[in-house]
């Protein structure tokens, strides 16, 4: 291989809450399909082989002209990015506008030289540190060490490489797409792939994560009640990350099409409607980390949230009154739930047909700003939601459409939706100044009542007819940006009137860049059922490769009816250790409104995320700094060089203790780092090389069903009714099990108990989880009391973390960087343990002046030989083993000066689980739990061999064996008609599916 990185009740009951309402679909209009297929492929033009090259010394860009007349400019933008640009014969060469970019093309430092460098430049003098060569075959442009572009020259082809592999190489440098009179009808440009190559990202699609060998559209769609398998979803990305260490992003919002190996296996191909001229960007880096730090940085930063954010956002369809909001958060107080936001419907202003008044429905909501400010004062935001949709019944229907702020005809007259569901509306024009402004005036108003946050729903738009126009052109031309527009009257709005205040935007549709917007994107109106819940990890995680960090569900499950505690307990556990949590539906979406084990289960997970805030908050931070997202795949790999390893980047005489310590006096978030030496450079980008091998193998790269929360937990949401253990792959390392402190070898895959009080939670080894007292609201949050677990491990005699904390609610910038840093280090071995912590920062209004911290350490066999402090003995006071336990407990003050905890003698159970076997197969959700006449009853195969599935009713009898051949490792299905054994129907009742010790339940209806 090439180097890869240089879940009863009454039966009726059920039967009839399973029948889906339409939620907010609730008018007659008539429908139609906003989201035309297109299928046919057009055919195509290339653009030409090398004829000849210019060099621009003021712009540092290339200029390559094609033998057909066409033109590509190829300009270093920064640090391992490259931006390539086509221009077709006879169209200008000109500046191609972006909706995504914000970053300026950045001067480059000195760099090597490549190999075979004759020591000049063929023409011009380029910025410092390139080098370009000519050859007969191909031009070799030297740039960031040790990043070389190739041009071939016939066939025209450009590629990037790295250490010297190439990482990618175009299959042909462009195309047209021709109409079938032979007219253009948009551009394309292809690629090679590896055979081993694994393809992430592409945006929210109910997909698995490697997207290879498929072909998928760029065009945002909304598909209520979607289930796992939905190709397109609300919010599509241009980007596509390679296991090969790099990525390509599109930068335009053309619709378009991305075959990963649909078509040819080893061709990875972009096609894009309608364009006159296409640019791409090739982004390459060390790490998954480390691309996606140069792709946000390119496309901008995700700001902090308000710490509110992270806490328990409540949301129905729909709360209709002032006493419901008060009622609703009473009863979560009572019930013992934390809650840090309400989300209010459409019923705040009146509900579907007064879409777009931006007006509080005065008989419900009498005295909104008095509501605003009691919950607030109770920690409680507010979140409103607003349509793009203003409807013909709307009091601002006159308005828009008489100051031209919607969308028109071909003749320029207000277009009206007839089809939308809610009935006749108008859309407005986003990209109108005078629309733009006014929207910003009712958000600003309705800001003024005391607003914490936003909702901005249907941003597709939802339903958008094709003949309609905007001020930057038809909607196709628009469609993709129509969300990333609306999302930045907002970010405008708050930069410029509140730049102080952090901004929540809940938004579903956007475009590559809304994460600089403060868009926190849900994946839509998902179906209640384990196949909406099964979706919702990949989409997550494919969001987060295309620099989205905050990807989240309607938690329990939006579209629907039924009423499952089951679903609605193993969603919620999963919610609880992701970027946003936030339970949302048609009905009891609150978690109070379920039975008991469930509520209490519940609100324990509820209660572990307040205590996981400074850990999660920290998570934040570091996407605001590198791009990296909260949740992340198992192959994701480090996003931190430890102290450990900077050690090894020092040359022999480097490696001295003094120069060591003065390396690294505070470990950071840094991910990347730079050595002291041309030795050190190929030690980094070998050790680079290594991790990114160990942790991108076959068993990692597409793992759709658990995920990293930051560096230090994996989290095993249980996604199948009725499963109790499950199997857990693990990454390289030590794993440590959450709750009983077991310890797994990785590199394997191993199956956990998984009871329904219990979702899988491992820690890996070596590592530091900071926790914080339990709070009903982040508006109690304080860090002057933290308890930290560190899990000392033998494995890693090294570990550090570092933990974010500032006011939570203030924007930070560079004249105003008003947080500190808590630096944990950890140092096992030889009989002595260190752990030693230091503070940085300017410190932030109502910082605490010290912090009393609790230091845990699990898995302890026996009370330590000593403690101290600084080089004092601990008090008998401050610390405590628990032999029950097997826990040892530290405490002491943390202020200004480092604090250097020491303990001889420590003793850890650090014996690995041999007994943890995977299950040999899972068998998951029918296709129907609930029939009359058959159901497709699934499962997959871990283990090939020949297995037994038995029907048995309530009371144990098997009605029904399937005795199966043997089975190789994959997905199988079996379809039960519900006969017996000798081909009688089996009568209504309750019945169970077994197999392997797995049960579903199943619920056999007959008319």
């Amino acid at each position: 291989m090439l180097p890869l990185f240089c879940r009863a009740g009454l039966l009726l009951s059920l039967f009839l809450l399973s029948v889906s309402t339409l939620a907010q679909r609730v008018s007659s209009a008539p429908e139609q399909d906003p989201f035309p297929r297109r299928e046919a492929q057009a055919p195509t033009r290339g653009l030409g082989n090398y004829r000849s090259h210019t060099y621009d010394d003021s712009t540092h860009t290339l200029r390559i002209r094609t033998t057909t007349g066409g033109t590509l400019r190829i300009r270093p933008w920064a640090e391992g990015v490259v931006r390539v640009e086509q221009f077709p014969a006879g169209q200008p060469v000109e500046d191609i506008p972006s909706v995504s970019v914000v970053q300026k093309p950045q001067s480059l430092a000195p760099s090597c030289k490549g190999e075979g460098w004759d020591g000049g430049p063929v023409q011009g003098q380029p910025y410092v540190g390139a080098r370009l060569r000519n050859s007969p075959a191909a031009l070799h442009w030297y740039l960031d060490c040790p990043g070389e572009v190739v041009i071939q020259k016939s066939p025209l082809r450009i590629g990037y490489q790295r250490c010297p592999v190439a990482l990618t190489t175009e299959a042909s440098s462009g195309f047209q797409l021709l109409t079938t009179g032979g007219g253009p009808a948009g551009l394309g440009v292809s690629f090679q792939l590896t055979p081993e190559e694994h393809l992430y990202g592409t945006g929210s699609r109910a997909l698995p994560l490697n997207r290879r060998g498929r072909k998928l559209m760029l065009y945002n769609e909304a598909h209520y009640g979607y289930q796992n398998g939905e190709p397109t979803l609300n919010l599509t990305l241009p980007t596509v990350l390679s296991s090969r260490g790099y990525m390509l992003f599109f930068d335009t919002p053309a619709p378009g099409t991305l075959d990963l190996g649909a078509t040819e296996k080893n061709i990875l191909e972009y096609r894009g409607e309608g364009l006159d001229n296409l640019a791409y960007f090739i982004i390459t880096g060390g790490s998954y980390a480390e691309i996606l730090a140069r792709y946000t940085a390119l496309t901008g930063k995700q700001p902090l949230p308000p710490r509110w954010a992270l806490g328990l956002i409540q949301s129905r369809f729909g709360y209709k009154t002032e006493q419901e909001m008060y009622q609703t958060a009473a009863r979560m107080r009572r019930a013992g739930f934390p809650l840090d936001a309400l989300v209010l419907d459409l019923y705040w202003f009146g509900g579907t047909t007064r879409q777009g008044d931006f007006r509080w429905q005065p008989e419900q909501f009498p005295n909104p700003k008095r509501m605003l400010r009691r919950l607030d004062s109770a920690g409680v935001k507010t979140v409103l939601i607003t349509e793009p949709y203003v409807m013909r019944t709307s009091r601002n229907d006159s308005l828009v459409r008489s100051q031209n702020l919607v969308g028109r005809d071909r003749n320029g007259r207000p277009y009206t939706v007839e089809s939308f569901w809610a009935g006749p509306a108008t859309l407005l024009d986003m990209f109108r100044p005078p629309a733009r402004q006014w929207l910003w005036q009712q958000y600003d108003r309705l800001k003024q009542d005391g607003v914490g946050g936003w909702w901005s729903d249907l941003g597709e738009p939802e339903n958008q007819p094709a003949d309609m126009h905007y001020d930057l052109g038809p909607t196709r031309r628009i469609h993709n940006a129509y969300g990333q527009a609306w999302a930045g009257i907002l970010a405008e709005g708050y930069a410029r009137q509140y730049p102080q205040e952090r901004l929540f935007n809940l938004a579903r549709s956007g475009w590559a860049g809304l994460q600089r917007l403060s868009v926190f994107p849900w994946s839509g109106d998902v179906s209640r059922s384990w196949s909406g819940l099964q979706a919702q990890v990949p989409i997550m995680l494919s969001m987060g490769l295309g620099g989205v960090g905050y990807m989240h569900s309607d938690a329990g499950g939006f579209a629907g009816s039924t009423i499952d505690p089951e679903l609605y307990t193993r969603w919620l556990q999963m919610a609880s250790l992701g970027p946003i949590m936030r339970p949302h539906g048609v009905v009891a979406p609150e978690p109070y409104a379920y039975p008991e084990p469930h509520q209490s289960i519940v609100r324990r997970y509820a209660h572990l995320r307040y205590e996981l805030l400074p850990y999660l908050y920290t998570l934040a931070w570091e996407n605001a700094q590198t791009g990296t997202p909260l949740a992340r795949p198992m192959h994701y790999g480090e996003t931190v060089l430890d102290p450990q390893s900077l050690e090894m980047l020092l040359a022999e005489e480097e490696q001295n203790p003094a120069i060591i310590q003065a390396a690294r006096p505070v470990p950071t978030w840094n991910w990347n780092t730079e050595a002291s030496s041309s030795w050190g450079t190929q030690r980094l980008l070998a050790r680079q090389e290594r991790l990114h091998r160990a942790n991108n193998t076959a068993a990692l790269t597409n793992v759709n069903d658990q995920f990293l929360l930051g560096p230090n937990l994996l989290v095993a949401p249980v996604v199948q009714p009725g499963q109790r253990r499950r199997n857990v792959v693990l990454p390289p390392g030590r794993w440590i099990d959450f709750y009983s402190h077991l310890t797994f070898s990785g590199n394997q895959t191993v199956g956990v108990a998984a009871p329904l009080a219990q979702l899988p939670l491992l820690v890996r080894a070596g590592a530091f989880l900071p926790t914080g007292p339990y709070v009903p609201t982040t508006a109690q949050y304080r860090t002057d009391t933290l308890r930290v677990r560190f899990y000392a491990d033998e494995s890693a005699p090294e570990s550090s973390f570092t933990l974010y904390d500032d006011d939570g609610k203030t924007t930070l910038t560079a004249q105003n960087p008003a947080y500190h840093l808590l630096s944990f280090t950890g140092k096992v071995g030889r009989g002595r343990t260190t752990v030693q912590v230091r503070q940085s920062g300017n410190g932030y209004p109502g910082a605490p002046a010290h912090r009393t911290i609790t230091l845990e350490i699990p898995r302890v066999t026996a009370a330590p030989a000593g403690a101290t402090l600084n080089g004092q003995a601990l008090a008998a006071t401050d610390w405590q083993f628990e032999p029950t336990s097997q826990t040892l407990r530290l405490r002491f003050t943390q202020a200004e000066k480092p604090v250097t905890v020491t303990i001889q003698g420590l003793q850890l159970a650090t014996a690995v689980v041999t007994n943890a076997p995977p299950e040999p197969l899972t068998l998951e959700a029918p296709s129907s739990s609930t029939f009359s006449r058959s159901t497709e009853l699934r499962y997959s195969v871990h283990t090939p061999g020949a297995y037994s599935l038995l029907i048995r009713t309530a009371q144990g009898q098997v009605v029904r064996t399937f005795s199966l051949p043997a089975q190789p490792a994959g997905p199988h299905t079996l379809t039960w008609n519900g006969a017996d054994t000798s081909g009688n129907p089996v009568p209504s009742g309750v019945y169970t599916a077994e197999m392997h010790g797995q049960h579903q339940r199943l619920v056999v209806l007959r008319n």
